[in-house]
């Protein structure tokens, strides 16, 4: 009962945040057609950026809204607000907090495809892309802003009763420009691309609304430079938690057995 209060009370909030998406997935699952996705989440990314492998932390909060033509593709879009943390050039040996933003705009689109599942339905093939523009300011009216994009190419595998597990490689690109509170500005890249990713996507065993679906999902990219220990609470390492509904059919014709994960 708590868990449905719970719910209630997102579905609620969701009506009335003018906001909808978050990281790549969230979630993977490649969703029947004829249906929408909706999610809330936090993500929490640690980059390189710029020649000198400056470490940055990027925080975003957003929400998504996808839809499904059919089960073989997924698209939507992805708005909310990210905030950025740098730290200085490599002499320093201080942590992150020489440019400290706060929250801007953040907002872009994604794109989901799936093979049709294989080995008694068990696996599929999946390619996910996703970019977002994103902007952060400081009090001094300093900004970092860009664009950022990943791509992944994964295998989806089916667990009945529970949900999806998905993994792959990462490709994640960011790039932008810097302005100082003097005016002076400047452009940044991260300096890893390549990443491993997993994403677990559950479905609790109840339901709201007929047959909408919750669902939580969890996602995490590591490089091979990933470190725990450096300047920045996270480099090279991202997660991100979202929780969300999957509608019933919303048009064509419909069975006695509807969808389950």
């Amino acid at each position: 009962m708590i868990q449905k209060k719970v719910f209630f009370a997102f579905l609620i909030l969701m009506h009335y945040v003018p906001v909808h998406a978050s990281t790549i997935a969230n979630p993977a699952v490649a969703i029947p057609d004829a249906r929408v996705s909706i999610g809330l989440s936090y993500n929490l990314g640690g980059h390189s950026i710029t020649s000198d492998t400056v470490p940055c932390v990027l925080n975003r909060i957003d929400a998504r809204l996808s839809y499904s033509p059919s089960m073989l593709i997924n698209f939507g879009i992805d708005l909310g607000a990210a905030q950025m943390s740098v730290a200085g050039d490599t002499s320093r040996t201080d942590t992150v907090g020489v440019f400290e933003g706060k929250f801007g705009f953040s907002g872009g689109g994604h794109l989901k495809v799936s093979t049709p599942f294989f080995f008694n339905d068990i696996a599929a093939l999946v390619g996910i892309a996703k970019a977002t523009y994103f902007s952060s300011e400081n009090e001094e009216t300093a900004l970092y802003g860009g664009v950022d994009g990943a791509g992944v190419l994964g295998v989806q595998f089916h667990i009945p009763g529970f949900g999806y597990i998905t993994a792959g490689p990462m490709l994640y690109v960011i790039m932008g420009e810097n302005r100082s509170y003097d005016g002076n500005s400047g452009e940044y890249f991260n300096a890893n691309n390549l990443r491993g990713w997993l994403s677990i996507d559950f479905f609790p065993q109840m339901k709201i609304a007929s047959t909408n679906l919750p669902y939580i999902s969890f996602e995490i990219a590591i490089s091979p430079e990933a470190n725990f220990g450096g300047r920045a609470p996270v480099e090279e390492f991202g997660f991100s938690i979202c929780v969300g509904t999957v509608t019933k059919r919303l048009y064509g014709e419909t069975t006695d057995v509807e969808w389950e994960p």
